[in-house]
This record gives structure tokens, sequence and C-alpha cells, in this order.
């Protein structure tokens, strides 16, 4: 007989509430596992979302493509990084906008290569100037109808021009014969008219002068009165000149000095008006702009001379109310004086501007292109034909010789940043030393 155990049942019972006990404490413990796993989870969801939103904050609002309308009515996209808004011509015009929109231009444009020549250079190298010209492209010529003292030089009709200015001095005795000589050779001709600095206008008008504080006319340094770009009369008296050159045969009227007087006078003197640079380039614009007005339907071009340094100095710029693109939104032809010797050394990172003729003139006329741009966006843009550099500036440390070498440099710049037209400048009209630089005849436009 098989002998009882009579520790099986209590041990089996144990064993059973041994097993249940654990399986409780493990499902206790896969609870608590799956609640921590799920807190962890939510955890990590939490701390993604906040990164999430974090992020987005700091994004930046994405810009959206904007579509504008140029004068031609073709849609473009947003010209950069100037961020042109020409749709302004469709909608919301402005007195500007419409600016002789109903002008009916239909004077025929040439691309200009000239040289200035002074009433003694044309009185006594004519033919010499004249055999130049029949060698080469040059097909341009100006000269001044009011020299650089005010001083008128040719006979006029004007009763304004005779009333207000200095007819004393004529030069240039016979204009007609002379501008029918160049014609005949199918030479463009240019009048310059030197207009606010001043002696001899300002003597016999005072009135047109600027004055300092006590009443007495403002001289600068060199000894120069300057007339007051603020004074309408003034603008008045120096359209005059453009119509006079109208009337006489010329194809272009070139204003230089256009601007204000740099000496430290300036900040003294009374003008009449607040002198702040946002008057002075309102003052320089408006007088070109009214130039324009008059002129352009007389069948005449109206260019302006600038600081060649007003292309890359706001400073510059501001100082003498010379505002490129402002101005250019205006007239048929801007012609910056952008030599060489005339850069302090440094400029552009050149030592010696003057010792490197092609690489100032590209800069500058690059320069040049960019400030340009809204206005070529925009339709409303003079050409850009610069003042070369034809003589050689031997008050400059460090200069060079200049010859046909430097100046073919210089031409070579000027086409290489997309100019075309140019000017020559020499005060002696000793341009012949340049000739081998001019092209030849069968170039000639």
């Amino acid at each position: 007989m098989k002998k009882k155990n009579r520790y099986a049942k209590a041990s089996t019972a144990s064993r059973r509430s041994g097993t249940g006990r654990a399986r409780r404490q493990r499902q206790l413990v896969c609870a608590l596992v799956c609640l921590l796993l799920c807190a962890a989870a939510g955890f990590v969801g939490f701390t993604k979302v906040a990164k999430t939103e974090k992020k987005t904050i700091v994004l930046p609002t994405p810009t959206p493509t904007v579509k504008v309308t140029d004068l031609r009515g073709e849609e473009t996209s947003l010209a950069m990084p100037y961020e042109l808004y020409t749709e302004r011509y469709t909608r919301d015009l402005t007195p500007d906008d419409v600016w002789m929109e109903d002008f009916d231009d239909t004077r025929v444009r040439r691309n200009i290569k000239g040289l200035y020549l002074t009433a003694e250079v044309l009185n006594k190298k004519f033919d010499e100037i004249m055999n130049l010209i029949d060698t080469t492209e040059i097909n341009a010529v100006v000269f001044d109808i009011k020299n650089d003292d005010g001083s008128i030089t040719v006979k006029v009709e004007s009763p304004l021009l005779n009333e207000k200015g200095n007819t004393n001095h004529i030069l240039i005795q016979n204009l007609p014969a002379l501008l029918a000589k160049l014609k005949a050779k199918n030479i463009y001709c240019i009048a310059r008219v030197v207009c606010f600095r001043d002696i001899w206008t300002v003597r016999k008008t005072p009135e047109f002068a600027v004055h300092m504080p006590d009443g007495s006319i403002m001289k600068d340094k060199s000894g120069y009165t300057w007339m007051n770009p603020f004074n309408h009369d003034v603008w008045e008296f120096l359209a005059e000149f453009g119509r006079e050159a109208a009337r006489m045969g010329f194809d272009e009227v070139n204003f230089d000095y256009c601007r204000f007087s740099t000496d430290s006078k300036v900040k003294e003197a009374d003008y009449g008006v607040e002198l702040t640079k946002e008057n002075k380039e309102g003052a320089i614009t408006g007088f070109v702009r009214y130039l324009s007005e008059q002129l352009k339907p007389l069948g005449v071009f109206v260019s302006v001379d600038v600081f060649g340094v007003v292309l890359s100095s706001e400073m510059d710029a501001a100082a003498v109310g010379q505002n490129y693109a402002d101005m250019c939104s205006y007239i048929d032809y801007i012609c910056p004086m952008v030599y060489p010797s005339h850069y302090g050394n440094g400029y552009y990172n050149l030592k010696v501007p003057d010792a490197f003729p092609y690489e100032l003139i590209y800069n500058a006329m690059l320069d040049s292109k960019k400030i340009l741009a809204p206005n070529m966006a925009k339709g409303r843009c003079a050409e850009v034909r610069p003042w070369l550099q034809a003589f050689t500036a031997s008050w400059v440390k460090g200069h060079i010789e200049y010859g046909a070498k430097e100046m073919d440099d210089q031409i070579r710049g000027t086409y290489d940043a997309g100019y075309t037209g140019w000017l020559l400048w020499n005060a002696s009209g000793a341009y012949a030393v340049y000739k081998d630089a001019l092209g030849t005849a069968e170039g000639k436009e």
C-alpha cells in the first residue's frame, strides 16, 4: 500500500498560491512597463511637436513671386536686386509717370564719338582737326556757347541772353559759316553750356548769384561765383541757351557744371531754402527736367555732364546734388567725366588710378549700369556717353604718359562695359597723338 504524503496537498496548494502571486506580480510589472512606455512615447511625441512648432516660428515667411508689367505690357518677373514695381504705369499713374508721353520724338540718334574744342582751337587748328576727323571714326565736336567763366562766346539773338548775360567776349565770330562747314562733313554738332559756375553773368545780374548771409556774393576758393540752382529765373536763363542753340542749328545741347559748388562756403551761404541733400538733388533734377521739357520739342538732344565719382560715392553725389538715376529719367544723354586722373589713389583698389586707364573706366562704367538698371526696366533712361581723358595728368604723383595705348584702354573699357559712345577732353586740342586709337573713317557712323 502506497504511503500517503501528508505534505502533497499542502504543497500543491502552496504551489498554486505562489504561481498566482507571481502571475499577478508579472501583470503588474507589465502594466507599469506599458504605462512607462506610453508615457515615454507621449513625451517624445510632445517633444517632437514642440520642436517642430519652434522651428516653424523661426522660419521666414516665403516671399510670393511678384509679377510686374513693364512699359511694353509684357509680364516679367521682378527685377532683382532693385525690386522694381513698374505696374504703376498701368494704374494709379502720377504726373511723373506720364511725363512727356505725348511727345512725338522724330529726332534721329547717332552713336557719337566726339572731341571737345575750345574757341581758340576752332580758330587756330580748324584744318588740323578736320583732317583728324576725316581720317578717323570721330563724327562729332563739342564747343562752348557759354564759357567756363560765364561769358557768351557767340553772337545771340535772344533778348533775354543779351539783357542778362555777358556778350562782350565773343570768341567765335562767324558761327553760321562754321556750322555749315561742319554739317557739310556730316559732323554732329554739340553746344556746350556751362551752367551754375559763372563770373560774368553774376556781375551783370547779381540777383542770379548765391549770396552770403550779409548780402555779399559768395566766392569759392578759386574766386568763382555761382548762380543759384534754386532760382527758377536762372533755370529760364540757361534754358534760353538751348533754344538759341536749336535756332542756330546745333544737334545737341550739353550742360556742364550742372551742380552745386563743393566749396566750404556753401554751408554758410544763403540759398533761400534749407540746403539739404533732398533739396539739392531736387533742384538739379528739377532743372534738367525743365531743360528737357523746353528743348526736346525743338528737335535738339539734351545732355548733362556729371562727376565720375557720383557713380560710386553717395557722399559725393549728395555734395553736388547730382542724383545719377533721377537725372537720367529725363535727359537724352548723361556724360560722366570718368578721367582716371580725377580719382584718388586706391579707388577701385587701384594704387594710382591714372596708371590703370582700362580698369578705371571699366569699373566706373559697370557702376553706371548697376545704378541705371531700374531706369532701363522702366524704359526711361538716358544713353551713357562718358568723357575720356585725352591728356597727361602731370600733376598726379605716379601718373603715366597718355598716348594711343592709354586711349585705346579707355575706349575698350567703355565698350567692354556695354557702352558704345564717348567724348574726348583736351583743352589744347592736341588729339593727334591719340589717332591710332580712334579707328578709321570706314567705321564712322
